[in-house]
């Protein structure tokens, strides 16, 4: 009777330590204080994982400027940046799969239909992202950022063991998150810094959000509705919005609030 050779991807997750080192150094990911430290655990867990490549993107839904795009690129930066000189973001059936779904899969499950997500495709391959998983992470509630992580092999067929991958998805799911919670937290508190939203704004915005006017909010805040009045000036112009209901949804979007 023959038996079938084992995949490479089976080869890794037989280890009985392998599932505790992974997660070992996915609980570092909470402790990072900055981007190059969270790029860091991301290196270290590629490592692990016993992939050739991996990428973080953390990115707002529907943002048609881009400009919300963030990246942690534990893989050839060169793929990076053909990529982002392109603007593909709006086209990636990477990005478009984690926009709408919540499921760990291999990215060969992902319909690839037009010519530039071949294209799209085909540069990945390039920078050996041949056989990928994708893992989405998303947010609760109004805010709107969404995060992808993609682990790549240059092994055709690397992720294509259903048997193997069961354990390997939970775990780059659980990277996934943890990645995600991050970005969230730290974009966060990089706009507050930024803008200098203070604990009152944040509790005015928040306030708005669920439908309470001046008069609420003066009783909650223990304020004058001519102070309330002026808060809301002078945030909504840190803000760029036109008035305190376009300021709240905003908030809301990029968790702010």
């Amino acid at each position: 009777m023959s038996v079938e050779p084992e995949s490479a991807l089976g080869e890794i997750v037989r280890d009985p330590t392998y599932a505790g080192r992974v997660v070992k150094i996915v609980s570092r990911v909470a402790a990072a204080r900055s981007p190059p430290q969270a790029l860091e655990v991301l290196h270290a867990a590629k490592v692990e994982m016993g992939v050739d490549q991996a990428v973080f993107v953390s990115y707002i839904r529907d943002e048609d400027s881009h400009e919300s795009y963030r990246f942690l690129l534990a893989a050839d930066p060169q793929w990076c940046f053909e990529y982002q000189a392109r603007a593909w973001y709006g086209s990636d059936p990477w990005l478009v799969y984690a926009s709408q779904n919540l499921e760990t899969i291999s990215a060969s499950m992902i319909p690839v239909v037009t010519a530039q997500q071949r294209e799209i495709r085909a540069l990945a391959e390039k920078y050996e992202m041949v056989s990928v998983c994708i893992a989405p992470a998303s947010s609760a509630g109004t805010n709107a950022r969404i995060g992808m992580l993609a682990l790549g092999s240059a092994r055709r067929g690397f992720f294509e063991d259903d048997a193997a991958f069961g354990l390997f998805k939970l775990l780059a799911h659980g990277l996934a998150m943890e990645l995600h919670l991050w970005w969230n937290r730290y974009e966060r508190d990089e706009l507050i810094n930024t803008l200098r939203i203070s604990d009152e704004d944040l509790s005015l915005l928040r306030l708005q959000l669920h439908g309470a006017g001046t008069k609420e909010a003066c009783g909650e805040l223990g304020a004058s509705s001519a102070s309330i009045d002026s808060r809301w000036q002078r945030l909504n112009r840190k803000l760029g919005s036109p008035h305190r209901h376009a300021s709240a949804r905003l908030a809301a979007k990029f968790g702010l609030i």
